[in-house]
């Protein structure tokens, strides 16, 4: 059939396929439709496409369950001697080839999103074919599973060149199966080491997304969770083979994403990671603590990286016991006036008031905070003042002998302050001889709720700490909305009669006038 006759006929062509898959199926005789078949797989007209990708995974799961495919190589003189039936299976196992070939270049390189999905969808049908009836050697134990056949599914999913998000959002529905959970584990670790020694650690930012999606779309079985669900069914179902073991499921999982993490990551992609690695890696790895190395090293980037690196570092020092010496120093220096004005600001405060809240903080160290703060609010936003005032006051309620700098006069202003706020080790910025006098100024802030609070810390504070939680995302807006909400008996009136536009000094009232010019009256004639 000709290129032409495929592109004018497409549903023609897409029935005459499900006809010759039919006798193939009948007759060994029509086993010549199968190269058919195989050229109407490589049209450029998508109902073609589909037809053949279709027919080509149902006529080679039914004769692989026929045991009729031979991927084998016959040798010397028993290739030239062997018997049609031998020949005939290895022509078949040449075809079959030739059907993986189609449908790998089809996952990866195909611009149509539906026929991704079909060749996914028909390769995995083959990997329960082949798991029922293997042609050569499974990838160990009882499991019996195709690995060859998965590794290059895996292969092709993780492209570097074309987004398969959308494929590997349907390959999710499948991780429901243990052994295609851990297989694509395995798959995708031995697809990371070759690829990133192949780039040197820079492989393409295209083919770190694809992996990053792939990995984030598994969920993992929890402690105490039956395992037991296989998509390829094992020689002995009561064999305990390696799908069934969550020590098993976590090992792979853990040296698939430290063979991710070792690749230079975008900026974007690096701050994806961070947000989810404490909630959604960490409690699933075999040894979280494999991961200090990759937070330390984000945690002294700086900026936004360092921010979200928080995360991470607070479940490992605080569930895992992670001993990390500089680790106030370095959260010291991350208070910065740029902090405010991040897409985290919220989260950092929070996990910042998570570290502080031990009240076995040397007091030089928690007054160290506390001033740093009291500065940062000279120049922080007014939606985040009441936070940082907050803030403070739970910090003296904690430490108690840090309240002398509320009540201690003289040295105020930047000039006579002996803080030193370029100095970044905490315990030598002389917080300690200071005094709160930027708190003290905002008494008279504009905004009545900043200053009634500032008035606040200057008086003796209440033992209960107040809820920090309920200002970290306060905006602006919000801040409007209740000021006009706010009801009032008594109102200002001005009831003088301005003399001039700047007051009753006013030296420009003469230049124009003030008064409301006077209307005529209209003479009725």
């Amino acid at each position: 059939m000709s290129a032409d006759d495929v592109k004018s006929e497409p549903r023609s062509v897409a029935a005459d396929i499900k006809r010759k898959t039919k006798e193939v199926l009948q007759s060994r005789e029509h086993a010549n439709n199968i190269t058919e078949i195989l050229e109407t797989a490589q049209s450029e007209e998508d109902v073609v496409t589909a037809a053949s990708l279709s027919a080509l995974q149902k006529i080679f799961s039914t004769l692989l369950g026929r045991k009729e495919v031979y991927r084998g190589r016959l040798k010397g003189l028993e290739e030239e001697t062997a018997d049609p039936k031998k020949q005939y299976s290895r022509w078949l196992g040449q075809c079959y080839m030739d059907t993986l070939d189609i449908l790998l270049n089809r996952l990866s390189s195909h611009d149509n999103s539906d026929i991704k999905e079909l060749a996914l969808l028909a390769l995995l049908k083959l990997v329960t074919a082949e798991g029922k009836h293997p042609t050569s050697k499974s990838g160990g134990d009882q499991s019996n599973f195709p690995l060859r056949l998965f590794q290059l599914i895996i292969d092709k999913l993780m492209s570097s060149e074309a987004d398969q998000s959308a494929v590997i959002g349907r390959f999710q529905d499948y991780f429901q199966y243990d052994d295609i959970r851990l297989f694509t584990f395995v798959s995708l670790h031995k697809n990371l080491r070759i690829v990133t020694k192949e780039f040197t650690r820079h492989p393409p930012d295209m083919y770190l997304q694809n992996v990053h999606t792939l990995l984030s779309q598994v969920n993992m079985p929890g402690e105490g969770e039956e395992l037991g669900s296989l998509y390829v069914s094992p020689t002995d179902p009561d064999a305990e083979c390696r799908p069934k073991q969550l020590k098993e499921q976590r090992r792979a999982f853990t040296n698939a994403w430290l063979s991710f993490l070792k690749n230079k990551l975008p900026t974007s992609l690096y701050k994806q990671v961070l947000l989810t690695l404490d909630q959604a890696v960490i409690p699933h790895m075999s040894s979280p603590k494999l991961l200090i190395d990759f937070l330390t090293q984000s945690y002294n980037i700086g900026g936004a990286i360092s921010l979200l690196a928080l995360n991470g570092l607070f479940t490992l020092i605080y569930k895992h016991n992670l001993d990390y010496p500089d680790f106030f120093r370095k959260l010291y220096a991350l208070f910065e006036p740029s902090v405010f004005h991040v897409k985290y600001t919220a989260r950092f405060f929070h996990l910042a008031d998570v570290f502080l809240t031990s009240t076995h903080i040397p007091a030089y160290l928690a007054a160290a905070f506390i001033k740093r703060l009291s500065r940062l609010s000279l120049s922080a936003p007014v939606s985040s003042l009441q936070m940082v005032l907050v803030f403070i006051s739970n910090l003296l309620r904690r430490h108690p002998n840090c309240q002398v700098l509320v009540h201690r006069s003289g040295g105020e202003g930047l000039g006579s302050d002996p803080y030193d706020a370029s100095e970044p080790d905490p315990a030598k910025c002389k917080a300690m001889d200071s005094s709160l006098w930027e708190v003290k100024s905002l008494q008279s802030h504009v905004h009545p709720d900043v200053s009634q609070a500032a008035v606040l810390l200057g008086k003796p504070l209440a033992p209960l700490e107040t809820d920090l939680s309920q200002y970290l995302e306060l905006q602006t807006s919000e801040m409007f909305d209740k000021d006009l909400s706010r009801q009032s008996d008594q109102v200002p009136l001005e009831f003088h009669v301005p003399k001039g536009l700047f007051g009753p000094k006013d030296k420009f009232h003469n230049i124009w006038a003030t008064e409301p010019p006077t209307k005529k009256q209209k003479t009725v004639t």
